[in-house]
């Protein structure tokens, strides 16, 4: 008999991250795995699991009207403690450190269902930086009944936290696993509007802590960048938050070899990072992609709860100076690329370790089983 997983999702980078998982569990019949999103990004989960053959089977649209955090999270605890008493899983699946992961493991665990959490141990030290993230994985930490960490140091972190060992595995991280996926498919090719005959600088911004001025300087730097090197092409991938949006696009404005883009399906940003010379960015998910692809790495931000980026060969913390971004940009644009031969995230694997670890959590039988696959159907 199957045991039942509900894996939660509600903004487009947990939908990327769990999708190796989603469809290792499918081929796997020991599990039966349904796949809800939260509607924290109405939407994106969608998106972003189309790309890998998979679709949410369950949806919650969580009612907003003043876009505070305490206003989303109650929302979502309430229907997701809704999906527990309706589908009464065998585990809960969260992922990394979003108010989704953090309601739906405080949901399950008011329920005593066991809260697994896939991208568990990143750590600044920082409860203002990044927030509220750093808190929402540090509040999971002490509820998860088992610990998918991603690297080394993220399990260090647990244990150093008082985390039993025997809960914590080091799997990679599943954006390996995705980035992989895509690649190996065709399925990522970079924009045509990509201007080959210059060199590309690919940027994010949209961290909380950086809203209002460490937007606004962290777009001044690009400018000025811009105006140095008119060799290269400065390209912002813009956050859907209407504020962070204007400012970026109107600190860009009149420059010819820069352009605001919106955000992009997952496929398309993975080839516009493929064709990348650098990437400027405050975004976690940027730091593991551009690493894995060995395309060097500027984080505006003062700290990193991924060091292994800042290891991989060409990363570098610049915070959101404007001097420090035009500086360590043109340094690492001029520089001989080094080249990556492995990720400090992961093998590619990361999917696969994770579900023999569930097996051991539900104490499932070890031997895998005949492959077979199921496809998640969409409901109304």
């Amino acid at each position: 008999m199957s045991r039942e997983v509900l894996i939660l999702a509600g903004t487009r980078p947990e939908g990327v991250k769990t999708a190796p998982l989603i469809r290792r569990l499918l081929d796997d019949p020991r599990f039966t795995v349904r796949v809800a999103d939260t509607g924290q990004q109405p939407g994106r989960v969608a998106e972003a699991l189309t790309p890998f053959g998979l679709h949410p089977e369950l949806s919650l649209r969580p009612q907003r009207r003043t876009g505070s955090l305490a206003e989303l999270a109650a929302a979502l605890i309430t229907g997701i403690d809704d999906l527990l008493t309706h589908h009464r899983p065998a585990a809960v699946v969260v992922q990394g450190d979003t108010t989704t992961a953090l309601a739906g493991g405080t949901a399950a665990f008011w329920r005593r269902v066991p809260v697994v959490h896939l991208e568990a141990g990143l750590r600044t030290n920082d409860l203002d930086r990044p927030f509220p993230e750093e808190a929402n994985r540090a509040m999971l930490a002490r509820i998860a009944a088992l610990h998918l960490a991603p690297t080394r140091t993220a399990r260090a972190n647990l244990v150093g936290e008082g985390i039993s060992p025997d809960a914590v595995v080091v799997t990679g991280n599943t954006v390996v696993d995705a980035l992989h996926d895509l690649i190996a498919r065709g399925a990522a090719p970079p924009p045509t509007w990509v201007d080959r005959g210059r060199k590309l600088v690919v940027s994010t911004v949209h961290r909380r802590e950086n809203w209002g001025h460490g937007v606004a300087a962290t777009v001044e730097g690009l400018r000025h960048l811009a105006r140095r090197r008119p060799d290269v092409e400065v390209v912002l991938v813009a956050h859907p938050n209407p504020q962070v949006r204007e400012a970026v696009t109107t600190g860009l404005a009149g420059l010819a070899n820069a352009r605001v883009v919106p955000p992009l399906p997952y496929p398309q940003m993975v080839g516009l990072l493929r064709a990348a010379d650098l990437v400027v960015t405050d975004s976690g998910g940027l730091q593991e992609e551009a690493a894995t692809l060995g395309v060097p790495l500027l984080v505006t931000r003062d700290t990193t709860e991924r060091p292994e980026a800042l290891t991989a060969g060409g990363g570098e913390l610049v915070g959101t100076d404007p001097e420090r971004i035009v500086s360590a940009g043109i340094r690492h644009l001029d520089a001989a690329r080094v080249a990556v031969t492995t990720s400090p995230f992961g093998d590619g694997r990361a999917s696969e370790r994770s579900v023999v670890a569930m097996a051991g959590l539900l104490n499932l039988p070890t031997r895998r089983p005949v492959q077979r696959r199921r496809v998640v159907a969409a409901t109304s």
